[in-house]
Order: structure tokens, then C-alpha cells, then sequence
């Protein structure tokens, strides 16, 4: 099934490759460079074997991309993260695991992890609020990390319970600057935030403008914990149906001696009926596009495969003369193997006028 959130992804960083990979490919495009001692390894692995980013702890060990648009930040957001430290950044010090924009930047917003091991978020800037998690990452053990501001009410979950709540966190200040992203630590001169991150890390999900708070902007004792890297998404978009041919064709006059042009359809038994559905496919992005997709419509209450069919160069698909009467299942496969396979549940079917 497809993350209902993925089209408010803005960076999108798995982190995961081959033994010894300096690859660190973005699912929305953005070009994330290494510094220092940073490569994917398979010695850990967040997800099903499928390694994770290794940062040395060594200085200047991070990954950062260029100031983007896509970055600028308001007074919601949502940046979920995995990690596996093998050590907390020394004391009197923190290391900032995901800096976005600059150092003392009024429109730059900080996720960081603290001697003690708790996770905080803040802007870089004196003056401005904090919150830190009561609870701590664990050093050699995976934790799963959300900081959700929805209108500046934030919450930090680990493991999907949460550990910190603020009713109105300072958040960056407005501005049409983009913002550049580094991660797993800064290089602002001041010794006290400088050090640098020394672990794993996986799963990296940054959503600006859209932050969830688990659907309750007052805060939610518990978040689902990710089962499964985030999944990259080819949307369904069901639609009303629209009026067609008829079921029954009507007959022609008698004294034609042609057989009438409109083409009939076979009978189906089992399946068929008045019922039509229509819908598009589109890959998710900025702005979302159509895309020519394998559609397949399944009996909900059974599974069985009613229909198969093609959407056409402009996302377009559609069953017609089906069964009105029960729900259908639609489910759209990504035969390039870019995306998962996302799905449609409980589609009923209009009448075919």
C-alpha cells in the first residue's frame, strides 16, 4: 500500500546499498555528497538485510546537498530516522544529525542528539525554545526517531511511543531562501554542536510544511514504528465514472441489411454487470505525472480477478460492465520496478448510463 504521506516528501534517503557504497541517491532528486569517512555498509541493517549508512564519528564526517527551495521550513514539518550509535557525542558537546539551513539561522531548524543520548529539536539560534526526548537512543541498538511539529505543537517519538511534547516550539522564520541539508553532524566553528555523528543511520524522511503528530495536533501517546523502509509510491486516482456506451446495444432499424456497428460485448456471468469504474495512475511528484500502468481489479470480498487492463499514456483507465452491486479492490503495478505496487480499497463502481 502506498505512504499517504509521500507526496509531501521533500528529501528521501534510505541509506541503504552495498558494502562500502558512496551512493547516498534521494527519492525526490536531490544530490546528497559525503564528507569524510561515510559509506553505506551492510555490517548493520535497519530493514530485511538491506544495510545502512556508517558514519565514522571522525570531524567533518557528514553528508550535505545543496540550499533548496524544496527545504524551507515553516511552523509544520515531520523527519522520521533511524539509528544505531555506538556512541553518544562526548560531554559538554552535541552532535546535529540533521541541520537544515546554517548555524544561528532564525529560518534553519536543528534535530540533534545530546551527550546523554536523548534527541532534541530546536532552531539554531539563542533565544528560541527546545524540546529533547525523555527517553534516549540506544547506543549499539536500532531506535526509530519522529520529530512531528503540526502548527508548532511538537512531539518526538521513539519507537513509536512518545517521549517529548511541546505545545508551541519556536519554529524557523519565514523566508524564499533555500535551505541546504546536512547530516550527521555541522561545521560551525563552535565546538559545543560540532561533533560529529558516530553510528548508523537509515530511513531518513524529511517532510517541511507537513507535519503529522500522528493525525492529533495535540499529541498522541503512540506512532506506528516503521515495519519497512519507507515506500516510494505510484498513486491511484479513482474518479466518478462517466457516462458510456450502454450494456445492451439497441437494435437497428428492420429493414437494414447490415449488421448494426455498434460492437456488443460478451457475456460475463460471473462478474459482469452495469457497474463501471474509472481512475488514473500517476507517479508521485512535483506536480505528480500520469503514467502508463498495469491495473488489476480484484473481488473485495474474495480477491478474485475480475478485470486487467492497460491506463493509457495519460493515466487513464478503465472496467466497464462490471458488477454493481459489491466492492472491488484496484491495485496498480510499477512494471519499470521503481516503485512499489499501491492499491485502492473499497472502490464501488458507478452505474453505466
Amino acid at each position: 500500500m502506498g505512504d499517504p504521506y509521500y507526496g509531501w516528501l521533500q528529501a528521501g534517503l534510505h541509506l541503504s546499498g552495498p558494502q562500502g557504497g558512496t551512493s547516498f541517491p534521494d527519492v525526490r532528486g536531490h544530490t546528497f555528497a559525503r564528507s569524510g569517512n561515510v559509506y553505506t555498509s551492510q555490517a548493520q541493517s535497519r530493514f530485511a538485510s538491506d544495510g545502512s549508512t556508517y558514519f565514522s564519528g571522525a570531524a567533518g564526517d557528514r553528508l550535505s546537498t545543496a540550499a533548496s527551495v524544496d527545504f524551507i521550513l515553516g511552523r509544520s514539518l515531520s523527519v522520521s530516522f533511524s539509528l544505531r550509535p555506538l556512541a553518544w557525542p562526548a560531554a559538554g558537546t552535541q552532535c546535529r544529525l540533521i541541520l537544515v539551513g546554517w548555524n544561528s539561522d532564525a529560518s534553519g531548524f536543528v534535530i540533534a542528539l545530546a551527550e546523554d543520548g536523548r534527541i532534541g529539536a530546536y532552531v539554531p539560534v539563542g533565544g528560541r525554545n527546545a524540546l529533547f526526548s525523555s527517553a534516549v537512543a540506544t547506543v549499539g541498538a536500532w531506535t526509530d526517531w519522529e520529530v512531528s511539529v503540526f502548527a508548532g505543537v511538537a512531539t518526538i517519538f521513539r519507537n513509536g511511543v512518545q517521549t517529548g511534547f511541546h505545545a508551541a516550539l519556536d519554529m524557523p522564520d519565514a523566508t524564499t531562501t533555500g535551505r541546504p541539508i546536512k547530516i550527521g553532524g555541522d561545521n560551525s566553528g563552535y565546538p559545543s554542536v560540532d561533533s560529529s555523528y558516530q553510528g548508523y543511520m537509515a530511513d531518513l524522511r524529511y517532510m517541511p510544511m507537513a507535519g503529522r503528530n500522528c493525525g492529533n495536533p495535540a499529541g498522541d501517546m503512540t506512532c506506528a514504528a516503521p515495519a519497512a523502509p519507507f515506500p516510494e509510491v505510484l498513486d491511484l486516482y479513482p474518479r466518478k465514472g462517466r457516462s458510456a456506451a450502454p450494456a445492451v446495444a439497441v437494435a437497428g432499424p428492420l429493414y437494414k441489411a447490415v449488421a448494426y456497428s455498434r460492437r456488443r460485448i460478451a457475456q460475463d456471468v460471473e462478474n459482469g454487470g452495469a457497474g463501471r469504474i474509472d481512475g488514473t495512475t500517476k507517479n508521485v511528484g512535483s506536480p505528480n505525472y500520469p503514467v502508463s500502468r498495469r491495473v488489476r481489479l480484484h473481488r473485495k470480498r474474495d480477491g478474485v480477478l475480475a478485470r486487467e487492463t492497460w491506463s493509457d499514456a495519460a493515466g487513464d483507465y478503465h472496467f466497464e460492465h462490471v458488477r454493481h452491486d459489491i466492492e472491488y479492490v484496484v491495485t496498480s503495478h510499477d512494471h519499470t520496478g521503481l516503485y512499489n505496487a499501491v492499491i485502492a480499497d473499497a472502490v464501488t463502481p458507478v452505474l453505466m448510463s
